[in-house]
């Protein structure tokens, strides 16, 4: 569901501003793009709005002014309407805001409303019907095909439906909710469902359309009578809306006509397709993502360009024979850069949507709002050129992160300390460093604050115009994807002369001059040059976009010829050498933001990729996919009973609000936080649900403050008090911070206090049980207790640290609870102050157990990882250390501790960090894993990193420390999802719930050996899976799983989801799993039907029709060896299946009697022999002119038969064909020895499909068919006389007319199913399509009623299998014929081996 963070819509917002001013009003003729533009401005957006480019493309001209009628009528219904508002707003003045809406909204009898609600009526049915033209098309409620759209809150208290449609002809094009009035449409309701209009609305539209029925549709109308929300659904895809405010409609008309034109007819439910609404809103989530992307790679270039400032001030500085002010670490100037755009994007997102105070001081000398404007502005008067020489805005941006950090009490500015490493002045000591004289030591000139502003407010999609940028359209998970670009790089020190090359946008390579000179030298012409340069990129700069080869060969080209060259170079240097190194290169280098060449001189700091970014790939995660994991995930633990003990919504009841804040959410790999975002949202949500429940939130509103305040009041009530996280990136760590002070952040208060909840680690290293400290070993349990562990004590006395371990983490964790808590609004600056001290407090106490677990940790790695005695010896080692280091008496020797440390933590290949970073889950969150026995909820999604990438990513040591401690020594290729699977499990208490997207590999081969099957056998339950769904969001082609589930009991009847389908088991597969366990065994009775077909080897067997006709004209003998060859594309694309190609087959002839057929024999000896001579199997060699596998079963199996059937062995039908015999059958096809017309029917049935899917091994939506594994383990039918003239009726009727429809319309096999699997094909398109549909169906219940299994529901429809969407039998009809299937097999293969033992056969 939505929520904005903003301040309830009302006339203060952009409309006051910009009243009696439209398109166009500032004079002068303006664009379409900049018409749409001014509107838009003057719509309360939030998600994926209305984009520019797609409005444009359809009113190219501009919105159309509404109908003179529509305004007629407008005018006269709306002063009658502005009466009853503005009467209801002077009663509701009277009396305490809060309590009046409370009371209002509860006392539908108040007179005052119900006039009110009469006047709202009138004029929202004259909207509707008269301004809209809606006119007879308007449904008001009730009516049937509108129940289907009803929403209801999680616990069924509230259930709300709409109140009309707009219908024609059974077909919907809009839903409209008419509310109460309101402050905001988006603000929370307090009727026991804190969701808001806008958000009741998105839900009716997801009910209609999950229920398939006729009221389904994607667009919404939501209004309080003054304000009027469009919102759109789209079918999985994230909601947007659009708030306008009817009081405006006179003085704006721009804006009025739009409302009008989107909602028309025609827009609805007319014209095209592509030019409804529905399709708009597509295009705009499409060019929504483009402009997410686009700023990522503006924000990468801007982040460069602060690293270059900071590199010329240091320059600058040594020029003057001042010290250098730079860090001496260049990674510090890196991350100081990208919190100063971390500071840029804070200060607008909560300046534009009024999070910020509002007054004249701020506005003019601390916020960022209409600062680019000002220096827009300067440039078009001075030119940029000018902007060089000041650098006001890079003061006005420390000034302000000081007052951020510090609190403002000015008479009239006042600013809370908000705390928090954002803004904390010590963080980077060298951006507030000043010299003798009191300037700073670095400064930033406004050109390069001009395009910092511009990158992050100006977003340049290709293809695009440039398009300003608004933070109120903008969602906090959008600004931590654009940040989490900024991963994988840091700042280098040149020692020798760098050069940026052009490329894709933001992730273009570097590369020394020298390097490029020694490659000039090497290579001759731009070409060959080129492509030298492209291969130097690719071995050392993998992750970076270069250019094509053409595009750099002309770039170079071109360079020679450049205008302004000599002008660029000296914007670089002023030495002529370096110049003149440079000029050959110049058509090649890229531009920074400012268009100077992008070249680092000895001495200067640039950007580089770290070791991680090649193995990175950051995706934007929709915010409608978090929230899907987080709900599914949460809603078990906010209802008790719930979801896990009963299918029921009745029975539930959600938490009192002491349960909701006690819960504990943890995302292990966090990144920017997007899940723990949402997570913030959904508990929020609940926590105002609770409130409501008791009395909270009616105390709460009498006081004065409105639902939008209370909802502020829930964020950071969660935000304090149930959501960790961790990742191993720090600036990650920072990044979600941010968002979570985004999320919850409120103007008159300091950040929530999230510095001992977000940690920075690796969260797979570390100790999890205070065990493995006492015993200074990974494996206590493998130490007799007592032989000497850190805090024994024996006859020489204690030895070892003189600590109480569980006593000092008990009184850690009643710190930590102090912690745990919103900052108080009675002296913020104080408690913020005082949480720091505490948290600062617990870390100093922690540092020597941190210090001793980190060595328990590095013993095991140093000796490499796996359990062994290697290891046991470390562990001995450790034990001396750590006595040396802390001894009884005498003097302390910590070097041989400090070696261990050093060893075992230093990473044994090049990755981000010198050392790792462990997290010791038991001492950061004693309060977590002891007091509350573990996380109540695990979210997120954890980085993907492949198999065989771990070991050179990481180190072998630490791929061998995954496998022994978290797989508990179980091996395999496992991907490193795997992992953190088993670490999230082991980190939830025992009722815990877990919430987690991967890589669909991660229920495939060895990463669901090493992962779900382990998980499953430790007790984990899986109740929600998707298997395999492509990414949400056109920016990354990959697909995804999803898993959910807990460790606690799962009552016996509660449905689980499996792809959306209910089920009643879900396997480690993520596939429904049937009541029927094990793996299928060949039958006898299945022997020797089914073959593969012949391995060739070797092209110069295959000839051309043509000439193998001319061949057997010269030699009529050579029909002894030449045959038609049919392979598996002939037998799906050609309509007839016949083969495209001949072939020579000598069969079992030696080379003697094959010599005598002249032309077959010498294009073997030509093309074959030379070929198999290289051949390392002796066979391919002694026999060179015979097939690698003849085929001979198959041959003598077939004989005697005119026709047989054959399926492809890799296709998207596994269907078989009837094909004469008297051919050659290509390996890639199965041969099934039998004309059977039943054995046709059964093997064309959805039976023997979903048993062949099971299975089989898929690639991506082709089924690879083994015979060996599918036909001679598929328990077919015993017919009797009745049940095979059944299936050979049906059997005929499918291989006749479906051979006359391919012949007809020259259709292959492939095409032809890809039309009769098409959901969106109707079967009034394509009688043909519709009259297989129907054959099949027969087909399906003939074959189940051969088997006696005619009881079934087979419910045949367009249903997802693996990825393939086929018309087949329905999911619960899938599972409960694969079940019979595999009981019917082993009950056969029992048979089998039964007969076997009495004939005395070896079993």
């Amino acid at each position: 569901m939505s929520r904005t963070t903003s301040k309830a819509t009302g006339a203060k917002g952009p409309r006051g501003r910009s009243r009696g001013r439209g398109p166009g009003a500032a004079g002068g003729r303006t664009s379409a793009a900049q018409s749409h533009r001014e509107w838009l401005t003057l719509v309360d957006r939030e998600g994926p709005f209305l984009a520019v480019p797609p409005l444009a493309r359809l009113y190219s001209t501009g919105i159309p002014a509404i109908p003179p009628g529509a305004k007629e009528a407008l005018r006269d219904a709306k002063p009658a309407f502005d009466r009853a508002w503005d009467a209801w707003r002077a009663t509701e003045a009277t009396e305490n805001e809060g309590a009046a809406r409370s009371e209002h909204q509860n006392r539908p009898e108040d007179r005052p409303l119900t006039a009110y609600r009469e006047a709202r009526d009138a004029w929202v049915g004259t909207v509707l019907r008269d301004v809209l033209g809606w006119g007879a098309y308007w449904r008001p409620a009730p009516d049937p095909a509108l129940q289907a759209c009803a929403a209801t809150s999680p616990n069924e208290t509230v259930r709300v439906e709409p109140d009309g449609a707009l219908m024609a002809e059974g077909r919907v094009g809009a839903l409209v909710l008419v509310v109460d009035p309101v402050g905001s449409l988006r603000g929370p309701l307090t009727d026991g469902w804190s969701a808001s209009p806008v958000d009741r609305m998105e839900e009716m539209l997801r009910a209609g359309q999950a229920s398939g029925a006729q009221g389904a549709c994607s667009i919404g109308v939501v209004t309080d009578g003054r304000w009027w929300a469009i919102v759109s659904a789209p079918p999985g895809a994230m909601a947007a809306s659009g708030i306008v405010d009817a009081q405006t409609w006179i003085e704006e008309p721009a804006t009025r006509n739009a409302f009008v034109e989107l909602l028309s007819l025609r827009r609805l439910l007319g014209g095209k397709a592509e030019e409804r609404l529905p399709a708009l809103f597509k295009a705009s989530v499409l060019a929504a993502e483009e402009i997410t992307v686009a700023l990522g790679a503006q924000v990468r270039r801007a982040v460069e360009l602060l690293v270059t400032a900071f590199s010329e001030a240091g320059r600058a500085a040594r020029a003057k024979g001042e010290p250098d002010p730079l860090p001496d670490d260049p990674a510090e100037a890196y991350d100081a850069a990208v919190t100063i755009m971390m500071r840029v994007v804070f200060l607008l997102f909560a300046q534009e949507r009024g999070l910020l105070p509002d007054s004249e001081l701020f506005k003019t000398g601390y916020g960022l709002t209409g600062v680019l404007e000002g220096l827009e502005e300067r440039v078009q008067v001075e030119g940029e050129e000018s902007l060089d020489a000041t650098s006001a805005t890079w003061h006005r941006l420390l000034a302000t992160s000081g007052a951020l950090a510090r609190g403002v009490a000015f008479e009239d500015l006042r600013l809370p300390a908000y705390g928090g490493s954002l803004f904390e002045p010590g963080r980077f000591p060298f951006l507030s460093a000043t010299t003798e004289r009191g300037t700073l030591r670095v400064t930033v000139p406004d050109r390069v604050m001009l395009h910092v502003l511009r990158a992050v407010q100006v977003a340049r999609a290709r293809g695009q115009e440039a398009r300003r940028v608004s933070f109120r359209d903008i969602d906090v998970e959008q600004i931590g994807y654009i940040y989490e670009g900024l991963l994988g790089y840091t700042a280098r020190r040149a020692t020798g002369t760098i050069v940026g090359l052009m490329g894709s946008q933001g992730d273009e390579p570097e590369i020394p001059l020298d390097v490029l000179d020694d490659l000039a030298e090497e290579h001759a012409g731009d070409a060959a040059l080129a492509a030298a340069i492209l291969a130097w990129v690719k071995d050392h700069q993998p992750s970076s976009t270069p250019p094509t080869k053409g595009a750099l060969a002309k770039a170079l080209t071109a360079g020679d010829s450049m205008e302004d060259a000599e002008r660029s170079l000296l914007a670089v240097s002023r030495d002529e050498d370096v110049r003149d190194r440079l000029r050959p290169w110049i058509g090649a280098i890229r531009r920074d933001l400012r268009g100077r060449p992008t070249v680092v001189l000895p001495g200067g700091l640039y950007v580089a990729e770290t070791p991680s970014r090649k193995n990175a790939g950051a995706h934007y995660t929709p915010r409608s996919l978090a929230e899907e994991v987080v709900r599914h995930a949460l809603e078990p633990l906010v209802f008790r009973p719930g979801p896990y003990q009963s299918a029921d919504r009745e029975t539930w009841r959600p938490l009192p609000a002491a349960d909701v804040l006690d819960l504990k959410v943890a995302d292990i790999a966090c990144g920017s936080g997007a899940f723990l975002v949402a997570a913030a949202r959904f508990l929020a949500d609940r926590l105002m649900e609770a409130w409501e429940q008791d009395g909270t939130a009616e105390r709460f509103l009498a006081s004065g403050r409105g639902p939008q305040e209370l909802e502020s009041r829930a964020l950071r009530e969660v935000v304090a008090r149930c959501l960790y996280g961790a990742d191993i990136n720090p600036m990650a760590v920072e990044m979600c911070k941010l968002s979570l002070w985004l999320v919850s952040l409120d103007p008159r208060l300091p950040f929530s206090f999230v510095d001992d909840k977000i940690l920075t680690g690796n969260s797979l290293l570390g100790i999890t049980d205070v065990r493995q400290l006492e015993e200074l070993h990974i494996d206590p349990a493998s130490r007799n207790h007592g032989q000497g562990g850190l805090l024994d004590v024996d006859a020489r006395g204690q030895w070892g640290l003189p600590v109480d371990i569980t006593g000092m983490l008990r009184r850690i964790a009643v710190k930590r609870r102090d912690l745990s808590t919103p900052v108080e609004p009675g002296d913020p600056m104080r408690d913020t102050k005082a949480k720091d001290a505490t948290y600062a407090g617990i870390q100093r106490e922690l540092e020597p157990l941190k210090e001793l677990a980190d060595s328990v940790i590095a013993a095991g790695l140093d000796a490499g990882g796996r359990s062994g005695k290697k290891r046991e010896e470390a562990y001995e080692s450790l034990r001396v250390a750590v006595s040396r280091a802390y001894p009884a008496e005498g003097e302390t020797d910590t070097s041989m501790l400090e070696a261990i440390l050093e060893r075992g933590l230093a990473p044994t290949v090049s990755t981000d960090y010198e050392h790792w970073h462990c997290i010791h889950w038991p001492l950061e969150l004693p309060d977590v894993i002891q007091d509350h026995g573990g996380f109540d909820a695990i979210i997120g999604n954890p980085p993907f990193l492949g198999a065989k990438k771990m070991s050179p990513a990481l180190g072998s040591n630490i791929r061998e420390w995954y496998v022994s401690l978290l797989a508990g020594e179980v091996k395999g290729n496992a991907d490193l999802v795997a992992y953190f699977f088993l670490r999230a499990l082991f980190l939830l208490r025992p009722t815990g719930t877990l919430g987690l997207i991967a890589t669909n590999t991660v229920a495939q081969g060895d990463t669901r050996e090493v992962g779900l099957d382990q998980m499953v056998e430790r007790g984990f339950t899986i109740t929600r899976s998707i298997q395999s769904r492509p990414w949400p969001a056109a920016s990354a082609n990959l697909e995804y799983a999803a898993v959910w589930g807990t460790r606690g009991a799962v009552a016996d009847g509660v449905p689980l989801a499996c792809d959306n389908e209910q089920v009643a088991r879900i396997s480690t597969l993520l596939e429904p799993l049937g009541s029927v366990e094990g793996t299928p065994e060949r039958l006898r009775e299945n022997a020797k039907i089914a073959f593969q077909g012949c391995v060739v080897l070797g092209k110069g067997f295959i000839v051309e029709p043509e000439e193998a006709e001319v061949w057997i004209a010269e030699d009529p003998r050579n029909t002894d060896v030449l045959f038609p060859y049919l392979n598996g594309e002939d037998l799906n694309f050609r309509p007839d299946a016949s083969a495209s190609r001949w072939v020579i087959d000598f069969d079992g002839r030696s080379e003697r009697q094959a010599s005598l057929y002249d032309l077959p024999f010498e294009r073997v000896v030509e093309q074959v022999k030379p070929e198999r001579m290289l051949k390392n199997q002796k066979s391919y060699r002694d026999y060179w002119w015979q097939f690698a596998h003849k085929g001979s079963a198959w041959k003598q199996a077939v004989s005697g038969l005119d026709e047989v059937l054959v399926i492809t062995l890799v296709s998207k039908t596994v269907m078989p064909l009837r094909v004469p015999t008297g051919q050659v059958f290509s390996h890639r096809l199965a041969v099934f020895a039998n004309n059977s017309l039943s054995l046709q029917a059964v093997l064309s049935s959805s039976i023997h499909w979903v048993w062949a899917v099971k299975y089989s091994s898929t690639l991506e939506t082709r089924v690879n068919y083994a015979p060996s594994d599918v036909f001679e383990t598929f328990p077919r039918p015993y017919l009797t006389e009745e049940s095979e003239r059944v299936l050979e009726t049906i059997g005929r009727t499918l291989d006749e007319e479906r051979r006359e429809i391919m012949l007809r319309r020259e259709l292959g096999l492939t095409k032809l199913y890809n039309r009769v699997n098409d959901p969106a094909l109707a079967d009034s398109a394509d009688p043909d399509v519709a009259r297989l549909r129907v054959i099949h169906r027969e087909l399906d219940e003939a074959v189940m009623a051969a088997y006696g299994w005619d009881d079934v529901p087979l419910d045949h429809g367009f249903h997802t299998y693996r990825k393939m969407t086929r018309w087949t039998i329905s999911p619960a009809a899938r599972v409960e014929v694969l079940d019979r299937l595999l009981a019917l097999n082993h009950e056969r293969a029992a048979a089998q081996e039964r007969r076997q033992g009495r004939k005395g056969e070896p079993s």
